[in-house]
């Protein structure tokens, strides 16, 4: 009867001791069971709250993006540039703004102080799972950059830029690991750049090369000649009207591109300035530079870095004077942490200008589109934020579906555990439903056959009296 009213096997220690005991301990793990799948419930909300803003932010990056391609085109006057960084500024301010407001029961998400912290998703202590979700603050996303020095050359033969490049070798401590590159001496740029590219797995910095030769100050007028070689060599002839006007040269330049894998543009909309770009990091060289004019005739050459920013320092370009001038590219490093870049034959003699460089941030709190070169280093930064997003991203995602997963199994731990706890606790309704009825048959019956005997005994007493 007590059994059939509690629906327990067990309702004291007398009951089954052993029993009991293995019974509490269930106990304690379904409920601790029930609750872990709480709280990996509640985990999971919590990391889709950081992933919405974070898609946000990387929404808002791509927007900053396309406007600072829009802006690192000469298509636009300065005024253009100006209203294009408006609408940057105000991107920033919303980024800072989803960093500081982005919360989850109270708590800041985005603002990098949800660091260290862990989800129980288990039924004992320490049965844990660890995220942290770093700062996405304007100031705290951008690139780790660092450009290697871009050389200008001058010499009758080739022996003049092995003077210059005798470095073999780099050595990068990256934010995951470090490792050494290496390449022949008087590599380019564009072939620095691929040898880097080739640790990034384990450095985590990648690469990029460009070569930017800028000519100015023509000193005459009239039919002007020279060899181009990048890629390839092609022969330059071309008229120029003035001396101010060098956007024949520039024609005459892209119409060979093909063949050289060098394009020309006027250097920041001026037509006396002429630059010329291999996009891919070849070394620009010129030589045998005639002019129609007089003997002095002559033409000034620097190099630029990699934003396109023309260097000081300059060469001239003579008539008859046998002279050439080769520009070895720059390479831009960049990663999503810090990192530093070892070159033993650092200076004149090297890619970098020191022995060991680091890199610095560029942060997208300081991204400023208003300029031609300001664009162009916005792209490198925003690239680098976007990469630290998706970074940030793919870390929560993975703890997101580990989650899942830990939800299935705590699941599946719970229905097994209640279901051998029941086996131990719970009452057998049918056996001891049998059991009572048996019971309550064989009183039936005890005192149905009682009755009999005590009339038996009356119908003899019966007799005898009569």
């Amino acid at each position: 009867m007590e059994a059939l009213s509690s629906g327990k096997r067990i309702n004291s220690a007398s009951d089954d001791a052993a029993g009991l005991s293995i019974a509490t301990r269930m106990e304690s793990n379904v409920r601790g069971l029930s609750m872990a799948i709480k709280n990996a419930g509640d985990a999971q909300s919590l990391i889709d709250t950081s992933e919405g803003a974070h898609q946000e932010v990387t929404n808002i990056l791509q927007r900053m993006r396309e406007l600072a391609v829009q802006s690192a085109s000469d298509t636009n006057t300065a005024t253009d540039r100006a209203a294009l960084n408006d609408e940057v500024n105000q991107l920033v301010l919303e980024i800072d703004r989803i960093a500081a407001q982005t919360t989850w029961g109270g708590m800041q998400l985005m603002d990098g102080t949800y660091q260290s912290k862990t989800f129980q998703l288990g039924s004992y202590a320490n049965e844990t799972v660890g995220v942290s979700i770093d700062s996405i603050a304007s100031a705290e996303l951008g690139s780790y950059t660092v450009d290697s020095t871009s050389h200008l050359m001058e010499g009758t033969d080739a022996a003049a830029d092995a003077e210059t490049r005798t470095a073999t070798g780099l050595v990068i401590t990256g934010p995951t690991n470090a490792a050494s590159v290496s390449f022949a001496a008087e590599s380019s740029a564009k072939t620095v750049a691929a040898a880097v590219n080739t640790q990034s797995a384990t450095t985590g910095v990648s690469a990029a090369a460009k070569t930017n030769l800028v000519l100015d100050t023509l000193s005459h007028a009239g039919t002007v000649s020279f060899n181009l070689t990048g890629t390839g060599t092609a022969a330059i002839s071309t008229s120029v009207a003035a001396t101010t006007d060098l956007t024949s040269i520039r024609d005459a330049v892209n119409a060979v591109a093909g063949t050289t894998g060098i394009t020309a543009s006027m250097y920041q909309g001026d037509k006396g300035q002429l630059m010329f770009t291999s996009a891919t990091g070849e070394d620009i060289k010129i030589d045998t530079f005639a002019s129609s004019g007089d003997a002095s005739s002559s033409i000034k050459a620097y190099v630029t870095d990699f934003d396109g920013t023309k260097a000081v320092t300059t060469d001239t370009l003579t008539k008859g004077a046998d002279d050439s001038v080769i520009a070895a590219g720059e390479v831009r490093f960049s990663s999503v942490g810090s990192f530093t870049v070892v070159d033993a034959a650092n200076g004149a003699t090297g890619y970098m200008a020191a022995g060991s460089t680091s890199a610095s941030q560029a942060a997208i709190s300081a991204v400023n589109i208003s300029t031609l070169s300001g664009a162009n280093s916005a792209i490198t930064t925003i690239d680098g934020a976007l990469n630290k997003i998706s970074d940030a991203r793919a870390n929560l995602g993975a703890v997101s579906n580990r989650i899942d997963h830990t939800i299935s199994n705590l699941g599946n731990v719970l229905i097994n555990t209640e279901a051998s706890q029941s086996r131990i606790q719970d009452a057998d309704f049918a056996k001891v439903t049998g059991d009572l009825t048996k019971a309550q048959i064989m009183s039936q019956a005890a005192t149905a056959m009682l009755a009999q005997a005590n009339a038996s005994k009356q119908g003899v007493l019966s007799l005898l009296q009569g």
